[in-house]
């Protein structure tokens, strides 16, 4: 395939979008920056479900710079710099079978005063971030971008792969591997606790979905290892879910949630704006919010199976809710008049589902105002059946 022909233009970088990688490549020690690491991953977060060849992204520069916390004025120069030492970094992954050098891209063009870079992933790199069906971890890109060490967004990834675990213990040689920490640095336990490990765990707690408490593992007095116990940050996740501007548009608001620009342009040329807002109201208010990193899947099947109602479903519910128990009843002493017998709830059913269909309702809302109303309307005709059977006895004994 030609390069052309994987050419995104424009790629739209949002953290809300969903990082997803292999578990082995997460398990490798990254020789990354902090803005190094959080390129990466913003590239990463670009790799769709459906892709089965990486692209070439074009992202604009003052995004990028914004995205991996670049603040100066002179930030086209910085992210130049910043890529230009990416594109000479490498990973190596090591297998039973093999041990795979590699550079994190195989391409960077910087195109100077047009206000964009196109980055492409290397292609040795897709066992690991494409098509993945097994042994890999997702998180949403806005878990990491905050963190303000390489080490801290490591000890994330780490721990997010054991999430469903709750728990993953290290030795201070393995942890000090997966960091990719120098042999020179941290070399006394209480430096790595008060400096990485400490400072990582008040980042993640007010940053990321997760929150760890840690336990020390001890031979005699010396630390051996430390064993981290992994909890999902609820608190997080109820600030994330309410604390979305009203006037936001639909496509703001599905962008927000991790739909993909095309997707969301896609449903907003597709459905109403009502519906694409109440549907999103109605998964934030009735999904256990345990793991939002798929919300946007949720909110994708609400909006095209209309889980909340269509407006013309909605009109069907206030037209059933404002169809007169008054005008119900007089039909009921039309039809029961003079039964002295017991009406059966089954075939009272069959009757007022009839009569409402004969009055415009369609068969599922006349099934809705039966359901809700049946204990009146049973009781009705009971007090209709006693009035003839009294009727009945009194004529009897004239």
């Amino acid at each position: 395939m030609k390069a052309e022909q994987l050419i995104l233009s424009d790629s739209k970088v949002s953290p809300e979008y969903l990082v997803t990688q292999s578990n082995s490549l997460i398990e490798t020690p990254q020789d990354l920056t902090l803005q190094e690491k959080r390129i990466i991953l913003t590239l990463a977060s670009l790799v769709q479900p459906g892709d089965d060849n990486f692209r070439i992204h074009r992202i604009k520069v003052k995004d990028l710079a914004d995205i991996i916390g670049i603040k100066e004025k002179n930030f086209y120069t910085k992210v130049e710099n910043v890529i230009e030492k990416l594109q000479n970094k490498m990973v190596t992954i090591e297998t039973e079978r093999s041990k795979l050098n590699m550079h994190w891209l195989s391409s960077s063009e910087y195109f100077k005063g047009q206000g964009y870079v196109e980055l492409e992933f290397s292609e040795k790199l897709r066992p690991f971030l494409l098509e993945l069906k097994q042994n890999y971890t997702p998180f949403k890109l806005r878990n990491v971008l905050r963190l303000r060490s390489e080490y801290y967004i490591r000890i994330y990834e780490l721990l997010k792969q054991y999430e469903k675990v709750k728990k993953r213990v290290f030795s201070l040689e393995e942890l000090r591997y997966h960091l990719n920490i120098p042999p020179d640095k941290y070399k006394q336990y209480a430096h790595l606790k008060n400096r990485i490990i400490l400072r990582a765990q008040e980042e993640l707690k007010e940053k990321t979905d997760l929150i760890f408490e840690f336990q020390e593992q001890k031979e005699g007095r010396k630390v051996v290892g430390v064993a981290f116990y992994i909890k999902k940050n609820r608190t997080l996740l109820k600030e994330v879910l309410s604390n979305e501007a009203p006037d936001s548009t639909p496509y703001e608001l599905l962008i927000r949630f991790g739909v993909r620009p095309d997707k969301a342009k896609s449903m907003v040329d597709q459905y109403q704006e009502d519906q694409i807002k109440r549907n999103i109201t109605y998964i934030l208010e009735n999904k256990e919010h345990d793991d939002i990193d798929n919300i946007s899947g949720y909110i994708i099947a609400a909006i095209e199976g209309g889980y909340a109602g269509s407006d013309d479903e909605l009109l069907s519910d206030s037209s059933t809710k404002s169809f007169s128990i008054e005008t119900l009843n007089s039909w009921l002493l039309k039809k029961y008049r003079g039964t002295t017998s017991v009406v059966t709830k089954l075939l009272l059913e069959d009757h007022v589902i009839n009569f409402l269909k004969q009055e415009g309702l369609n068969e599922k809302e006349a099934q809705e105002y039966w359901n809700e109303n049946c204990e009146e309307i049973n009781l009705k005709v009971k007090e209709i059946v006693q009035h003839n059977r009294n009727n009945k006895s009194k004529r009897k004994n004239k």
